[in-house]
């Protein structure tokens, strides 16, 4: 994963070494810029899937977002990779400035021959986070009133749709994927953290150093798995406090779910 993966002139060495190793999954994250020649340097039986980044289902919409002629380029992108028989997913980071062209993207998908189609939410990070007062991020309302809705519309098109559930009901238990799953998120600096959250901190559970996965001391990421709070996630009360709202007498609206856990659309044929 990036940054874009692409760019690096080792990629194609480093999933073929993954495949030899045991791994049963291995897929490309990519802005569909597809840098070093890469669809000539891997091939579909190694690659599960070169999955693009696509946030808007208008070239207007997208530029407006991921920079002028993004869109035409991981349009192309796509296209050059289902020609060579790669399967392909597309990744769709919903925002207030995208949200309304969900309801679009659907033929957009099929016309391109998109396995599987992944809606996100924006987290409040990187270039987000430097925009906070654009209110960015969708409000429970407009989440739940239009993407499952969508999801289940793109799934017609005999696409496999996966979202987070973002918004917890009062009465919905709230799980935490650190907690049920064996996640690993492994940094160039040696930090590995289980939640994707607390990337841009220091609270790393595990750490690898001369070619060994240690754990680090406490207070680590792990420490906050365990706790139990009405605004359901921990790490997200902690670092994207922005996401919550609360009742005149102080309790929350509703609990934040685990980003990690999310619904399955499988397509519907």
């Amino acid at each position: 994963m990036g940054g874009e993966p692409t760019l690096h002139p080792d990629l194609p060495g480093a999933v073929n070494k993954a495949k030899s190793l045991g791994y049963s999954s291995i897929t490309i994250d990519t802005n569909g810029y597809l840098f070093h020649d890469i669809l000539s340097k891997v091939s579909p039986d190694v690659i599960d899937y070169f999955s693009f980044s696509l946030d808007g289902a208008t070239r207007k919409t997208n530029d407006m977002i991921r920079g002028k002629g993004s869109f035409d380029t991981c349009i192309q992108g796509i296209k050059n990779a289902v020609l060579k028989g790669f399967s392909t997913s597309l990744i769709y980071t919903v925002s207030t400035k995208n949200i309304n062209e969900l309801d679009k993207i659907g033929s957009l998908l099929k016309n391109l021959k998109i396995d599987r189609f992944f809606i996100q939410v924006i987290g409040i990070r990187g270039k987000s986070a430097e925009s906070r007062k654009d209110k960015l991020q969708v409000s429970q309302k407009d989440w739940l009133k239009i993407v499952p809705d969508a999801a289940q519309k793109i799934a017609r098109h005999g696409i496999t749709v996966t979202y987070p559930k973002v918004f917890l009901s009062p009465s919905e238990p709230f799980e935490c994927a650190g907690l049920v799953a064996d996640n690993y998120f492994i940094f160039p600096n040696g930090r590995v953290y289980r939640c994707p959250l607390c990337e841009d901190y220091p609270l790393h559970s595990m750490v690898f150093k001369d070619n060994l996965l240690s754990n680090t001391p406490k207070i680590n990421e792990n420490d906050f798995f365990t706790l139990n709070i009405p605004e359901g996630c921990v790490m997200n009360k902690l670092i994207q406090p922005e996401n919550l709202s609360y009742n005149p007498n102080g309790t929350p609206k509703y609990g934040i779910a685990c980003c990690m856990l999310k619904e399955e659309i499988r397509k519907i044929q």
